[in-house]
Protein backbone atom coordinates (compact mmCIF):
# COMPACT_ATOMS: atom_id res chain seq x y z
CA UNK A 1 0.00 0.00 0.00
CA UNK A 2 1.30 3.48 -0.85
CA UNK A 3 2.37 5.92 1.86
CA UNK A 4 -0.11 8.49 0.50
CA UNK A 5 -3.03 6.08 0.87
CA UNK A 6 -2.06 5.17 4.42
CA UNK A 7 -1.59 8.82 5.37
CA UNK A 8 -5.12 9.66 4.24
CA UNK A 9 -6.56 6.66 6.08
CA UNK A 10 -4.65 7.54 9.25
CA UNK A 11 -5.89 11.13 9.16
CA UNK A 12 -9.46 9.93 8.55
CA UNK A 13 -9.33 7.63 11.58
CA UNK A 14 -7.66 10.25 13.78
CA UNK A 15 -10.51 12.67 13.05
CA UNK A 16 -13.06 10.27 14.55
CA UNK A 17 -13.92 7.89 11.73
CA UNK A 18 -13.47 4.14 11.25
CA UNK A 19 -11.77 1.99 8.62
CA UNK A 20 -12.08 -1.81 8.53
CA UNK A 21 -9.61 -3.81 6.45
CA UNK A 22 -7.41 -2.68 3.60
CA UNK A 23 -7.60 -3.08 -0.19
CA UNK A 24 -5.41 -5.74 -1.71
CA UNK A 25 -4.08 -3.13 -4.15
CA UNK A 26 -4.48 0.58 -4.88
CA UNK A 27 -3.58 1.91 -8.32
CA UNK A 28 -4.06 5.34 -9.85
CA UNK A 29 -5.02 8.25 -7.60
CA UNK A 30 -6.88 7.80 -4.31
CA UNK A 31 -8.59 10.81 -2.72
CA UNK A 32 -10.47 10.69 0.60
CA UNK A 33 -12.30 13.92 1.50
CA UNK A 34 -13.87 14.19 4.94
CA UNK A 35 -13.13 17.78 6.09
CA UNK A 36 -14.75 18.02 9.57
CA UNK A 37 -17.00 15.01 9.04
CA UNK A 38 -16.88 12.36 11.79
CA UNK A 39 -18.48 9.00 12.64
CA UNK A 40 -18.15 7.68 9.09
CA UNK A 41 -17.10 4.13 8.28
CA UNK A 42 -15.32 2.58 5.30
CA UNK A 43 -15.03 -1.19 4.94
CA UNK A 44 -12.58 -2.78 2.50
CA UNK A 45 -13.47 -6.43 1.92
CA UNK A 46 -10.77 -9.05 1.54
CA UNK A 47 -9.11 -8.93 -1.88
CA UNK A 48 -10.80 -5.73 -3.08
CA UNK A 49 -8.84 -3.61 -5.57
CA UNK A 50 -9.09 0.18 -6.02
CA UNK A 51 -8.25 1.88 -9.32
CA UNK A 52 -8.49 5.69 -9.32
CA UNK A 53 -11.07 6.20 -6.58
CA UNK A 54 -12.40 9.36 -4.92
CA UNK A 55 -14.48 9.17 -1.73
CA UNK A 56 -16.26 12.18 -0.21
CA UNK A 57 -17.84 11.81 3.23
CA UNK A 58 -17.50 15.42 4.35
CA UNK A 59 -20.96 15.45 5.97
CA UNK A 60 -20.02 12.65 8.37
CA UNK A 61 -22.19 9.82 9.72
CA UNK A 62 -21.96 7.88 6.47
CA UNK A 63 -20.83 4.39 5.50
CA UNK A 64 -19.21 2.75 2.48
CA UNK A 65 -18.74 -1.00 2.08
CA UNK A 66 -16.62 -2.51 -0.68
CA UNK A 67 -17.16 -6.26 -0.71
CA UNK A 68 -14.61 -9.05 -1.05
CA UNK A 69 -12.88 -9.52 -4.42
CA UNK A 70 -14.41 -6.34 -5.85
CA UNK A 71 -12.79 -4.12 -8.49
CA UNK A 72 -13.65 -0.53 -7.59
CA UNK A 73 -13.34 2.58 -9.73
CA UNK A 74 -14.93 6.03 -9.73
CA UNK A 75 -16.31 8.74 -7.49
CA UNK A 76 -18.41 8.21 -4.35
CA UNK A 77 -20.23 11.01 -2.52
CA UNK A 78 -21.96 9.70 0.60
CA UNK A 79 -23.92 12.11 2.76
CA UNK A 80 -25.00 12.01 6.40
CA UNK A 81 -26.99 8.91 7.41
CA UNK A 82 -26.53 7.49 3.91
CA UNK A 83 -24.59 4.53 2.60
CA UNK A 84 -23.12 2.80 -0.43
CA UNK A 85 -22.68 -0.97 -0.33
CA UNK A 86 -20.99 -2.95 -3.12
CA UNK A 87 -21.45 -6.71 -3.00
CA UNK A 88 -18.69 -9.31 -3.32
CA UNK A 89 -17.14 -9.94 -6.75
CA UNK A 90 -18.73 -6.87 -8.33
CA UNK A 91 -16.50 -5.06 -10.85
CA UNK A 92 -16.41 -1.60 -12.44
CA UNK A 93 -14.74 -1.76 -15.85
CA UNK A 94 -14.73 2.04 -16.11
CA UNK A 95 -15.32 5.13 -13.99
CA UNK A 96 -18.63 5.29 -12.06
CA UNK A 97 -20.30 8.10 -10.12
CA UNK A 98 -22.40 7.15 -7.08
CA UNK A 99 -24.18 9.79 -5.00
CA UNK A 100 -26.01 8.61 -1.88
CA UNK A 101 -27.29 11.40 0.33
CA UNK A 102 -30.34 12.76 2.22
CA UNK A 103 -30.51 9.56 4.28
CA UNK A 104 -30.89 7.30 1.22
CA UNK A 105 -28.63 4.47 0.11
CA UNK A 106 -27.23 2.71 -2.93
CA UNK A 107 -26.97 -1.07 -2.70
CA UNK A 108 -25.35 -3.31 -5.32
CA UNK A 109 -25.55 -7.06 -4.98
CA UNK A 110 -22.72 -9.48 -5.57
CA UNK A 111 -21.39 -10.40 -8.99
CA UNK A 112 -22.50 -7.25 -10.83
CA UNK A 113 -20.64 -5.73 -13.78
CA UNK A 114 -20.68 -1.97 -14.50
CA UNK A 115 -19.05 0.45 -16.93
CA UNK A 116 -19.24 4.28 -16.76
CA UNK A 117 -22.48 4.28 -14.74
CA UNK A 118 -24.17 7.13 -12.83
CA UNK A 119 -26.49 6.68 -9.84
CA UNK A 120 -27.89 9.34 -7.50
CA UNK A 121 -30.45 9.10 -4.71
CA UNK A 122 -31.10 12.85 -4.84
CA UNK A 123 -32.02 15.56 -7.34
CA UNK A 124 -29.69 17.99 -5.51
CA UNK A 125 -32.31 20.77 -5.64
CA UNK A 126 -35.87 21.13 -4.36
CA UNK A 127 -38.99 20.92 -6.50
CA UNK A 128 -41.67 22.89 -4.66
CA UNK A 129 -45.45 22.74 -4.93
CA UNK A 130 -46.55 26.35 -5.51
CA UNK A 131 -49.84 25.99 -3.62
CA UNK A 132 -48.47 24.30 -0.48
CA UNK A 133 -44.86 25.49 -0.52
CA UNK A 134 -43.82 21.90 0.24
CA UNK A 135 -40.98 20.04 -1.38
CA UNK A 136 -42.24 17.16 -3.52
CA UNK A 137 -39.05 15.38 -4.66
CA UNK A 138 -37.72 13.31 -1.75
CA UNK A 139 -34.54 11.25 -2.02
CA UNK A 140 -35.01 7.54 -2.71
CA UNK A 141 -32.86 4.42 -2.39
CA UNK A 142 -31.40 2.58 -5.37
CA UNK A 143 -31.16 -1.22 -5.21
CA UNK A 144 -29.32 -3.31 -7.79
CA UNK A 145 -29.76 -7.00 -7.03
CA UNK A 146 -27.13 -9.69 -7.62
CA UNK A 147 -25.57 -10.53 -11.00
CA UNK A 148 -26.78 -7.46 -12.91
CA UNK A 149 -24.88 -6.31 -16.01
CA UNK A 150 -25.11 -2.54 -16.49
CA UNK A 151 -23.75 -1.35 -19.83
CA UNK A 152 -21.58 1.64 -20.65
CA UNK A 153 -22.97 5.13 -20.05
CA UNK A 154 -26.10 4.06 -18.14
CA UNK A 155 -27.91 6.33 -15.68
CA UNK A 156 -29.94 4.72 -12.89
CA UNK A 157 -32.48 7.14 -11.40
CA UNK A 158 -33.44 7.31 -7.73
CA UNK A 159 -36.06 4.88 -6.43
CA UNK A 160 -35.19 2.14 -8.94
CA UNK A 161 -34.78 -1.55 -8.12
CA UNK A 162 -33.10 -3.69 -10.79
CA UNK A 163 -33.87 -7.38 -10.43
CA UNK A 164 -31.19 -10.07 -10.33
CA UNK A 165 -29.54 -11.37 -13.53
CA UNK A 166 -30.90 -8.47 -15.58
CA UNK A 167 -29.11 -6.56 -18.36
CA UNK A 168 -29.22 -2.78 -18.90
CA UNK A 169 -28.27 -1.74 -22.45
CA UNK A 170 -25.60 0.91 -23.06
CA UNK A 171 -26.58 4.61 -22.74
CA UNK A 172 -29.94 3.74 -21.17
CA UNK A 173 -31.70 5.88 -18.56
CA UNK A 174 -33.52 3.64 -16.08
CA UNK A 175 -36.46 5.41 -14.45
CA UNK A 176 -38.63 2.46 -13.34
CA UNK A 177 -38.04 -0.89 -11.59
CA UNK A 178 -36.71 -3.74 -13.72
CA UNK A 179 -37.91 -7.30 -13.12
CA UNK A 180 -35.33 -10.12 -12.69
CA UNK A 181 -34.05 -11.84 -15.85
CA UNK A 182 -34.94 -8.88 -18.08
CA UNK A 183 -33.12 -7.03 -20.86
CA UNK A 184 -33.99 -3.32 -20.95
CA UNK A 185 -32.63 -0.46 -23.07
CA UNK A 186 -33.44 3.06 -24.24
CA UNK A 187 -34.29 6.53 -22.91
CA UNK A 188 -36.28 5.90 -20.86
CA UNK A 189 -35.37 2.22 -20.62
CA UNK A 190 -38.02 -0.25 -21.76
CA UNK A 191 -38.21 -4.03 -21.70
CA UNK A 192 -36.66 -5.56 -24.83
CA UNK A 193 -36.83 -9.18 -23.75
CA UNK A 194 -37.73 -11.18 -20.64
CA UNK A 195 -36.54 -14.59 -19.51
CA UNK A 196 -32.85 -13.91 -20.23
CA UNK A 197 -29.65 -13.95 -18.19
CA UNK A 198 -25.96 -13.34 -18.94
CA UNK A 199 -22.45 -14.56 -18.22
CA UNK A 200 -19.00 -12.98 -18.52
CA UNK A 201 -17.59 -15.71 -20.77
CA UNK A 202 -18.48 -15.53 -24.48
CA UNK A 203 -20.20 -18.64 -25.79
CA UNK A 204 -18.94 -19.42 -29.35
CA UNK A 205 -21.57 -18.38 -31.89
CA UNK A 206 -21.55 -17.62 -35.65
CA UNK A 207 -21.73 -13.94 -36.61
CA UNK A 208 -24.57 -12.50 -38.72
CA UNK A 209 -24.64 -9.87 -41.51
CA UNK A 210 -25.97 -6.38 -40.91
CA UNK A 211 -29.74 -5.97 -41.10
CA UNK A 212 -31.18 -4.75 -44.42
CA UNK A 213 -33.22 -1.59 -44.98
Amino acid sequence: MSDEFEQQITAFEAAGNEVVGRPERVSGKFVLTFLKGINSKIVFGKGCVLNTVSINVEQGNSSIFFGASTYIRGRYFVGANSSVKIGDKTAMNRHVVFVATEGASILLGQGCLLSDVNMSTTDWHSIVDIQTGSRINPAKDIHIEESVWIGEGVTIQKGVTVGSHSIIGAKSVVTKPVKPFSLVAGIPAKVIKEGVSWQRELIPMPSLPADKY
